[in-house]
């Protein structure tokens, strides 16, 4: 039958290439505009694509983008109060990104330079999801939404739970920017994923490596950046609504988002408004249903903007709620029944599809809000402040209630964490003197955790923190080179309030201070090869469950135990990475070389027998090691419509205290794919259809009797896709429709701490609708 399928798509490609549109249609276009005369940026203008009827208008560094554009020939006209308006045709190309930079004056034309500004020049390790490729990953959650990309992974916690993993590191070494915001919450344990709504962005930001000098000392592995779409500032009010089904677990999505900005007396003010529901049941294993895996999610937030040439404020407010079941057979009574677990092909306990959410669950509610300003000088330069706060607070849900039913009554958790972090950013962007620009920045962070769980011991106790970081950020360019380099010290201060074993309180105080640094250097050698070196230092001390906690996790189906004496972990990374591309082959190659320092992380160390049941037990502890590794990504057009793609993720691990590999390492993964694309496809616009193939190894480079589980065997994965954009009452639906695990393959993750108990979910078909709204038209500002 797989046969047949496959055989069907390729006959149906092969037809549609004898159609022969002229281009690709998924292109972004960039491009910047600045005064002739002074080179400073200029924000506000209108750049318009006529035969599109297309508008962007340039940011605070005069940078406008245009997405999903076909390649073609297409008529550009910029408009600015007090300059000309000028027209001029622009010819794209379907196998490059062009980007040019306008400059234009009161009295002389716009000239087209075909070189990229120093603006655009990013000397760090990095990779965009935005548009199509964005919209394809709706209705998942981030960690899902993340592991195409090369040099990502997930690790999870059965299959309601996924987050990111750059270059094998996860958790806290991960800093995410949510709408600038550096998220704060329960992120320390594997099974907590990310409290965000990925519907919220429309550009998700990847940086690879300790190169994030703005963003804080501990991002070790890299930085995610969610950036929801620019506040509207033409007036109208339109919207769009996402809408999501999965055939495997029930899963069913909606999202919503309404905008508008105001004219006359209120130019510059704007609005925005959106919400999130996700419903899944039971995810369904080639062979049987994983119990109590469930999951439901409510998700709004809302922003508000005023903006004027010279300074603008926004204050924006976002809930994140859910509810997950865990996986039943992950909680073992007795040691007998742990090791059957562990030994046997499926769970001993049957189960059926629902929807129903029973004990184990957890439950977690995320609220932040955030202040913005930014203010432009008369003498050229940028300040930007940001306050936000945020507050977090999870509970978790152990298999059994108490015996006395008035306890049993209250379905009390046996964990609660209430953690409120509050954080303050100072950022100052001087004006560029030659070639050098920059910025110098503030940040400060204050952080309170509450601990009230039924459970007399906690895997995390309450603590306060305090924190502070000063840094400064230069970027030099002469012709063809960019380099970029940074320093950044911060000073963090620790409080833990716990009992002893004699239950008397203890109020241990920890204080951390170190630098972090970084130094990059982009050379163009031309349009169609550069190179990238970047070389960047972090720290990060360690948190107050590596340091304290001792406890039963529920969500991980674990016993997890701090170490008090722990130091601080300190990370060197170089990389290196290299772009190529001509006509129709582009490549793009990555090499990475890790050192970390008392690197931090979670041992087995033997099982545990409590009166609530059996365990795995894991032991925080330290060791010297190195990540090294390999990104490759290839794309060859065999004709403008037709592509074929391989992207490569090596990774290799090494413990020096031990002399022996690392547990817990991503394995190798390796996707190969065909991608056909057409311009139209009778009423289909921008029509796609793929087929991809997704091996990942078999980790054998393990220490020897190291996990409770050897790492599963390898696995080999074949997932489809088709869509496009149809038009519905006058809109165009974006449609996307894919089959992951085609041949419902049977298989366990090595990264999945759920691996112990149950093989991951088998077939899936999802249906993804995009539907946008014009409630009222807008109109082009004059200017």
């Amino acid at each position: 039958m797989i046969n047949r399928i496959a055989g069907i798509l390729m006959l149906f490609i092969l037809s549609q290439i004898a159609v022969r549109a002229q281009d690709s249609c998924h292109i972004t276009f960039h491009g910047h505009v600045g005064d002739s005369k002074t080179d400073d940026p200029l924000q506000g203008v209108v750049v318009a694509i006529i035969e599109l009827n297309k508008t962007a208008i340039t940011d605070s560094i005069g940078v406008f983008k245009f997405t999903d554009v076909c390649a073609g020939k297409y008529t550009f006209i910029c408009q600015y109060l007090g300059y000309e308006k000028y027209e001029t045709t622009i010819a794209i190309s379907q196998y490059s990104h062009p980007s040019f930079g306008m400059v234009i004056s009161s009295s002389s034309p716009i000239v087209i330079k075909g070189e990229r500004k120093k603006e655009e020049v990013i000397t760090v390790p990095h990779t965009n999801l935005e548009g199509v490729d964005l919209d394809k990953t709706r209705g998942e959650s981030l960690g899902d939404a993340l592991k195409d990309i090369t040099g990502l992974n997930s690790i999870q916690t059965g299959p309601g739970v996924s987050k990111p993993v750059i270059h094998g590191l996860h958790s806290n070494r991960i800093l995410i920017l949510n709408n600038g915001v550096r998220q704060e919450g329960q992120q320390w344990g594997t099974d907590h994923a990310p409290e965000v709504d990925p519907f919220i962005a429309s550009d998700i930001s990847v940086i690879k490596g300790a190169a994030s000098i703005r963003y804080g000392s501990d991002a070790i592995a890299g930085v995610i950046l969610l950036q929801p779409k620019k506040m509207p500032e033409n007036p109208g009010i339109d919207g769009e609504v996402n809408l999501v089904g999965a055939s495997n677990n029930g899963l069913g999505a909606g999202s919503a988002m309404l905008e508008g900005a105001f004219d006359k007396k209120l130019t510059g003010l704007s609005w925005r408004v959106q919400g999130t529901y996700r419903i899944a049941g039971n995810s369904e294993a080639p062979n049987y249903y994983l119990d109590n895996t469930g999951f439901r999610e409510g998700d709004i937030s809302s922003e508000i903007a005023y903006k004027k040439d010279d300074f603008g404020i926004d204050a924006y407010y976002s809930h994140f709620g859910t509810q997950i079941g865990i996986l039943t057979a992950s909680h073992i009574g007795n040691t007998n029944d742990l090791y059957l677990a562990f030994s046997s092909p499926q769970p001993i306990e049957r189960s059926v599809f629902s929807y129903d959410i029973g004990r184990p669950y957890q439950v977690v509610n995320h609220d932040l809000l955030k202040t913005s300003a930014y203010f432009n000088l008369a003498s050229g330069g940028r300040i930007e402040l940001l306050y936000a706060m945020q507050q977090d607070i999870r509970s978790e849900y152990s298999p059994d209630i108490s015996y006395n039913d008035s306890i049993a009554k209250l379905n009390l958790p046996q964990l609660f964490f209430d953690i409120v972090t509050h954080t303050v950013d100072f950022a100052w962007f001087h004006p560029a003197f030659k070639s050098i620009s920059g910025s110098i920045g503030i940040t400060g962070i204050t952080q309170a955790n509450v601990y009230q769980g039924a459970d007399y011991f906690s895997i995390i106790p309450n603590f306060q923190n305090y924190g502070g970081g000063i840094y400064a950020i230069e970027k030099w360019t002469k012709d063809k080179l960019t380099v970029e380099g940074g320093i950044r010290y911060d000073y963090k201060w620790l409080k833990v309030y716990m009992y002893n074993i004699n239950l008397k309180l203890v109020e241990p105080v920890h204080e951390y201070s170190n630098f972090t640094t970084s130094l990059g250097a982009t050379y163009q050698f031309n349009d169609k090869f550069s190179v990238n070196f970047n070389y960047g230092s972090a720290w990060r001390p360690p948190g107050p469950n590596e340091l304290y906690g001792q406890g039963i996790h529920i969500s991980a189906a674990a016993f997890e135990k701090g170490d008090s004496t722990l130091g601080v972990e300190k990370a060197y990374n170089f990389s290196v990475s290299a772009k190529f591309q001509i006509k129709r082959f582009s490549a793009e190659l990555g090499l990475y070389n890790n050192i970390i320092n008392n690197f931090i992380f979670l041992n087995p160390a033997g099982v545990i027998t409590l009166i609530s049941g059996t365990y795995p037990e894991f032991q925080y502890t330290q060791a010297n090691v190195v990540f090294r590794g390999i990104d490759l990504d290839l794309k060859y057009y065999i004709l403008p419509e037709l592509n074929v793609y391989s992207k490569s993720t090596i990774i290799r691990s090494f413990n020096y205290t031990i002399n022996n590999y690392l547990v817990f390492t991503p394995a190798d993964r390796f996707e190969n794919g065909i991608r056909y694309e057409i311009k139209n496809l009778k009423k289909i616009k921008k029509f796609y259809v793929g087929v991809s193939n997704v091996y990942v190894a078999h980790q054998d480079r393990v220490p020897p009797n190291s996990d409770f589980v050897p790492p599963p065997p390898a696995y080999t994965l074949f997932d489809a896709e088709m869509g496009g954009f149809l038009p519905i009452f006058k809109r165009d639906v974006e449609i996307n429709l894919s089959v992951n695990n085609i041949a419902n393959t049977a298989y366990r993750d090595y990264l999945d701490r759920l691996r112990y108990f149950s093989d991951e979910p088998g077939r899936t078909i999802m249906l993804k609708l995009k539907i946008p709204l014009f409630i009222k038209k807008q109109t082009n500002d004059s200017n």
